[in-house]
Formats: structure tokens, C-alpha cells, sequence
């Protein structure tokens, strides 16, 4: 083998290779630079507790020295131990898209880092075997483009680096989006994966129940109520099992009717990873609803609640569903829903506002 390449190890994303992970990261402790692979392009990357590490991968890329590296995060955890600064925006942001395409700017002992979490096994895999923070970089010569492929990034690094692991062309193909959270507002600095709407658009609340016709949109519009015209909140609903485009139950339209809430419009939405996606948090009827949501969307587990959280009558059972009941039982659930708004808008505003 050409003793100016790197030792080139093929990984897959569905199973990890304890050996490949163990040798990438014996590899960066000692200084050298790796090649990951991660959801956006490839990365080269170092150990930041490594003395001169970091100087290795300015060398290689043939970068401006003026242009600081970001970290690659095992999680927020692993961002606030860093002593990172998070505003509302910059949290309710991190809560969205980590692990994801986001870099955010921040705060962080009296200068400014990048961070980001990587969305991809492998990358994440090194990290924590490696204490949870790495310096990384497109893996590139500073003005090319960013690689997709482990060919593309060894082709341009190759000669630099001790450890490349391939994984397959990289899911997005695009880098990610880079956002400054270190003042009262957020600012895109660099347009990514992620679009601005996403990243400046209204905060967004996900309701979902079974079929999307009682419990949810009930939930739904009562949110609205609680919250007010002016919150700035978007609220939307959807059913695991719903079937598009149905009305909402007559006992739910009678239910909302009665304290001068209108169902009359409302359409069944089939839960979606779209819908997932555009929320900010996903709050569940059943705890049956909980491990759906988390076996089918897994990156939205830590923003998956149950409704009856928040409730003080009904603190964690399950909203039960008053599909072909009588209309008193429309009510009672109704009321139901109604009782957990106060504690759940207070949670909102303390976790979520910008």
C-alpha cells in the first residue's frame, strides 16, 4: 500500500464495528487526523485535547487560520459540560434538529465555537469513544467543494491523514446550515441542509392521537385557546392511523362547539416524517401513541410528550378515546384535554420560547 495513503476501513451505518471505532479512536488521542463520514460530507477530524491536533487539520486543509474549526458533539450534554451558552432560541433549535444538519455559533468561555451534533452512527460512535468533542471540518482543501464520498475526501486528504472510514456516500450530500445564536436573535450565516423557514419560522406544536378526528384536533384548538392570538405558536394535529382528509367527529365538533370553538374545518392528516419534522414538539394522546411515534420517527424521542404530563386531574394516564360515544363523553374528554392546557403552555414557554 502507497505509504502516503491512510488505512482505509469500510464500516456500515446498521452495525457497528467496535474494531473500526476503537482504531479511529486510538488514532485521533494520538494526534493524527480521521476521516468520518457523517449525514451532510465528510469530515476531517481531531482531537481537540490533543496538543497541536487542531494545527494538523489547518495544515492539511490548507486553511485560513482565521477561520476557527467548529466541534462535532456527542449531544447537548456533551455542548453545555464544553460551557456552551444556549439561549431560548438557540435551545429550542438544538431540541429540533440535534442530532441534525445544524450548526449553531455560541457563547462559550468568553469567545464563540460552532457546535454541532452529527446525525449519523458512526460519527457519534467515535465521539463518545473519544469523550464526546472533536474538532472536525469538511473533509476538503479549504475553497473545494465538500466531499460526499470517502474516494472524494481521501482523493483531497488523503496524503494527511492516518485513518479513513468509509460508510457509504453521505445521506444529504449538503453541509449544514450554520446559525449565530450568541445574541437576542438568531442569524443564518450559512445556508445548508436546512432551510431558513426551518430555522427562522414559527415554533410548532404536533397533537396526535389515533385516527385524527376526537382527541387531537380537540387538543389542538384548545391549545390555540390557552395560548393566545399573539404567541408566535403554530399548533397542528395528525393520527397514526388516520385516514386523510376525514372531518372531525360530530361529537368532537359538538364537544368544542359548546364552549365557542369551531371544528367544522378540520381535515384528518396520517402522521408523516414531514410532520414530525416540522415540530417542535409532539404531544400524544396514549402512551400506545408514545411508542409508535418513537419506534417509527426514533430522532423524535426527546421531544415526544404525553399529553396528561401536564395534567393535574390525570397526572400520566392515557386520554381515552371517544370515538361513537355519547356526547357527554365528548365533553368529559374534552375537559380532559382542557385540564392539562395551563401546566403544558407554562412548559412551553420556559422550554421552547425564542
Amino acid at each position: 500500500m502507497d505509504s502516503n495513503r491512510p488505512r482505509l476501513v469500510r464500516v456500515t451505518s446498521g452495525r457497528l464495528d467496535e474494531k473500526a471505532i476503537s482504531e479511529a479512536a486510538l488514532a485521533l488521542r494520538a494526534g493524527e487526523l480521521v476521516i468520518l463520514p457523517t449525514e451532510t460530507v465528510y469530515g476531517l477530524a481531531a482531537d481537540p485535547a490533543v496538543p497541536g491536533a487542531e494545527n494538523r487539520i489547518f495544515a492539511a486543509k490548507e486553511r485560513d487560520r482565521g477561520k476557527p474549526i467548529p466541534l462535532l458533539a456527542s449531544g447537548l450534554e456533551a455542548v453545555e459540560r464544553a460551557g456552551a451558552v444556549l439561549s431560548p432560541g438557540a435551545r429550542r433549535l438544538a431540541r429540533r434538529y440535534w442530532p441534525g444538519p445544524l450548526t449553531l455559533v455560541l457563547s462559550c468561555g468568553g469567545k464563540t465555537e460552532g457546535f454541532r451534533v452529527p446525525d449519523h452512527p458512526i460519527a457519534l460512535a467515535v465521539l463518545n469513544r473519544v469523550g464526546g468533542l472533536l474538532r472536525v471540518t469538511s473533509a476538503n482543501l479549504s475553497g473545494e467543494a465538500a466531499s460526499r464520498t470517502m474516494e472524494a475526501a481521501v482523493a483531497a486528504l488523503g496524503s494527511k491523514v492516518a485513518l479513513a472510514l468509509d460508510a457509504g456516500p453521505a445521506p444529504l450530500g449538503v453541509e449544514s446550515t450554520v446559525v449565530d445564536a450568541t445574541g437576542n436573535s438568531l442569524a443564518i450565516l450559512r445556508q445548508g441542509a436546512l432551510s431558513r423557514e426551518a430555522i427562522l419560522g414559527k415554533p410548532k406544536i404536533l397533537f396526535v392521537c389515533t385516527g385524527n378526528t376526537c382527541r387531537s384536533p380537540m387538543a389542538e384548538h384548545l391549545f390555540r385557546k390557552w395560548m393566545g392570538r399573539e404567541s408566535g405558536w403554530e399548533a397542528g394535529s395528525s393520527g397514526v392511523a388516520a385516514l386523510d382528509g376525514q372531518p372531525a367527529s360530530a361529537g368532537a365538533i359538538q364537544a368544542l362547539a359548546g364552549i365557542k370553538l369551531d371544528l367544522s374545518s378540520h381535515r384528518s392528516r396520517l402522521l408523516t416524517q414531514a410532520h414530525i419534522d416540522d415540530a417542535d414538539l409532539v404531544v400524544v394522546m396514549t402512551q400506545a401513541h408514545q411508542n409508535d411515534v418513537w419506534r417509527r420517527f426514533p430522532r423524535a424521542k426527546g421531544r415526544v410528550v404525553l399529553l396528561n404530563a401536564f395534567s393535574p386531574i390525570h397526572r400520566d394516564e392515557d386520554v381515552p378515546d371517544p370515538f361513537g360515544s355519547k356526547a357527554d363523553v365528548y365533553r368529559t374528554i374534552r375537559d380532559e384535554i382542557e385540564a392539562a392546557m395551563p401546566d403544558l403552555v407554562l412548559h412551553v414557554h420556559e422550554l421552547y420560547k425564542k
